[in-house]
């Protein structure tokens, strides 16, 4: 926190500690001989020993942290949580998870991200909590919150399509690999099993979709992401045939009635795919922003993708089910429907970048729908240059979530530490 600000997050609590600490002398110790450098000195400790009451050891307590640093707020947390006080640590958390997504990983220097900054966020881990860590406090068990403990979070099937029949009148989607890559790692790190499969056509995407729905794997999950990388078309997502598949006829794949196991679970769909040829054009003199060196330009854009809009009868709801069958989906699109979708051959899709640089370095503080937003202004920076013209887009999300969904990367089951993220 700038300045004295830290100082608030102690003042404005003041009496409430005075009045509810259980014992200031165990938060004391804590503060001198459980963290190095210790925050007080052995005089400290004993001069708060030689007040009568405990609101007075209290009183001299904060009175003494109040000149010892802005680092004190994070310090006297883990000392509430550390000394059974979790409603004074509770205090405490707003500010510390203020303060630390006020430190979070800059922005890349523009959009998409030159070559050298992608690949440096291609190499980097995702940011893991500690068990302590305020969101974690904070959200970890909130009925506002879906449940995310198991070990195995869920399931992430991706469906990358790069290699496109002859006769299907689509070009290969060169690029979509590093795509496919970079987020095979990204949800390997958010705790996720990922299955992927590369170059099916429109009745193979049918057909494995439908056979995940009705794995054993989604039985002990907490969440599933579907994402498909592919051509599109104004029906839907496009096989390597050319011919396409409705989105809606994916996510029916999912409702309870026909996956019982993923009631009440969130359910993300993230799509990068075209759903139209409509192209945006921007005058970069306008004061509409930098334009953005995409060296392959419109040779990298995806065909078109819409969802289809018709209406279609709802499925009787199977007894399973406890709520709405469209309850819990979360559906994101690279672009807006009728647009075209765009994406570099020498590092990914536009969408698909920012979705791994927000989830990589932000998700140990923000849920997805924070962070979509993220993804949707990062997106939204893009210039696509050819010729004269400066094409741009934005991604876009619906979503009847009921709950936050946060991935608590580095933690599962009682708070513990995750393995692989001692780092």
């Amino acid at each position: 926190m700038a300045g004295d600000e830290w100082k608030d997050a102690i003042r404005r609590n003041y009496s409430y500690f005075k009045n509810n600490i259980a014992d200031p002398l165990d938060v004391v110790e804590y503060l001198y001989g459980e963290i190095t450098p210790p925050v007080l000195t052995e005089n400290q400790k004993e001069q708060v020993k030689a007040e009568g009451t405990t609101s007075k050891r209290v009183g001299k307590m904060l009175d003494i942290l109040l000149r010892r640093g802005p680092r004190v707020p994070q310090y006297l947390y883990q000392a509430f949580v550390e000394t059974s006080n979790p409603e004074c640590a509770e205090r405490l958390a707003p500010y510390l998870l203020q303060q630390e997504k006020a430190a979070l990983k800059k922005d890349p220097s523009e959009w998409p991200p030159p070559l050298e900054e992608h690949k440096a966020m291609a190499r980097d881990h995702v940011t893991y909590l500690r068990p302590n860590d305020p969101c974690c406090y904070m959200q970890y068990d909130s009925e506002e919150v879906y449940s995310m403990r198991r070990e195995r979070r869920g399931l992430v099937f991706i469906i990358n399509n790069e290699q496109f029949l002859p006769g299907s009148g689509m070009s290969h989607r060169t690029g979509t690999k590093f795509d496919r890559d970079n987020l095979n790692k990204l949800f390997e790190g958010l705790h996720f099993e990922v299955i992927i499969k590369n170059n099916l056509t429109k009745e193979e995407i049918i057909k494995e979709t439908k056979h995940v729905s009705r794995s054993d794997k989604i039985k002990d999950s907490d969440c599933f992401i579907f994402i498909i990388l592919t051509h599109g078309d104004d029906k839907g997502v496009c096989g390597i045939d050319g011919s396409s598949v409705p989105v809606t006829e994916l996510t029916e794949m999912f409702e309870p009635n026909n996956c019982s196991e993923l009631n009440e679970k969130p359910k993300i769909f993230l799509i990068q795919a075209c759903r139209g040829d409509k192209r945006e054009t921007v005058n970069p003199s306008s004061g509409s922003g930098q334009v953005g060196s995409v060296g392959d330009g419109g040779g990298t854009q995806d065909s078109a993708d819409a969802v289809d809009s018709k209406q279609f009868a709802e499925p009787n709801i199977s007894a399973t089910a406890t709520v709405h069958s469209k309850s819990d989906f979360l559906i994101a699109y690279s672009t807006p429907e009728g647009s075209l979708s765009w994406r570099k051959t020498n590092s990914g899709s536009w969408f698909m970048q920012a979705v791994v640089w927000i989830l990589k370095y932000e998700a140990h503080l923000k849920d997805l729908v924070e962070m979509l937003g993220k993804v949707n202004y990062l997106v939204s920076k893009g210039k696509a240059s050819h010729g004269e013209h400066h094409y741009v887009t934005v991604s876009n999300y619906h979503s009847s979530l009921r709950k936050k969904l946060y991935f608590f990367p580095g933690i599962y089951g009682d708070k513990r530490v995750h393995p692989s993220c001692i780092n």
